[in-house]
């Protein structure tokens, strides 16, 4: 039998990916690292790292088994996988002090090294990329949190002058009616749950886009 380790680089290279884009791609890409160098090495290519698939972190709101700079999630956030990023944005909503601190630590460690600005973490540019990507079930959960997050940094006065509360709001509030909906539709129904968030996800486009128009006006940043 063949090893790991005398397969051709391009069979490898296409395992690998297989198993970053299975629904346990986090966990599997992790586990495996911790055992095999050859694996890890390969594994922390950039192009791997945009494709690990965390929907088995997609429900967690503890983080801390996540408080270190090289863990997957902090490391595929700064490589710029979408899900990474979203899960990223929803510790910093829930104002985990540690994933705050990664960003200044990291951006400080990226301006000694004369990294350019593009190569920066962002608060704002996080939350908003979840904004415009999260899921309809994470925003809704979340919606308290997002309303805090922009009172902290613009305040109350502010925030209901530019009309971003009510925007938030809004758009919570048809992401509801959106699953509600689909949920009594699909009662005694087999569905793929997969095609099923994907679907829900490309619903209450005018009611993102307008919270972007807003959030970019009270928080000028890098899109993401």
């Amino acid at each position: 039998m063949v090893s790991f380790t005398q397969l051709p680089i391009e069979v490898v290279d296409l395992i690998i990916i297989m198993l970053a884009i299975s629904t346990n791609g986090a966990r599997e890409i992790a586990t495996i690292s911790a055992t095999c160098k050859l694996f890890k090495n390969l594994a922390e290519r950039a192009h791997v790292l945009r494709e690990v698939n965390f929907r088995c972190l997609a429900l967690t709101e503890d983080f801390s088994m996540h408080h270190h700079p090289k863990d997957l999630l902090c490391v595929c956030t700064q490589i710029g996988n979408q899900a990474a990023k979203n899960i990223f944005a929803k510790a910093l909503l829930y104002d985990d002090w540690w994933f705050k601190q990664l960003i200044v630590e990291s951006n400080q460690e990226a301006l000694d090294l004369r990294v350019s600005y593009s190569g920066l973490l962002d608060y704002h540019s996080i939350v908003r990329s979840f904004i415009r990507h999260g899921s309809c079930a994470d925003m809704v959960k979340m919606y308290e949190y997002l309303l805090n997050y922009v009172i902290s940094f613009v305040g109350y006065k502010v925030a209901s002058r530019f009309g971003i509360l009510d925007a938030i709001y809004t758009m919570c509030f048809e992401m509801f009616k959106i699953i509600k909906e689909h949920h009594r539709r699909s009662l005694g129904s087999p569905r793929d749950p997969d095609v099923y968030t994907t679907k829900l996800n490309y619903q209450v486009r005018e009611e993102r886009k307008k919270v972007i128009v807003i959030f970019d006006q009270l928080f000028p940043c890098r899109p993401v």
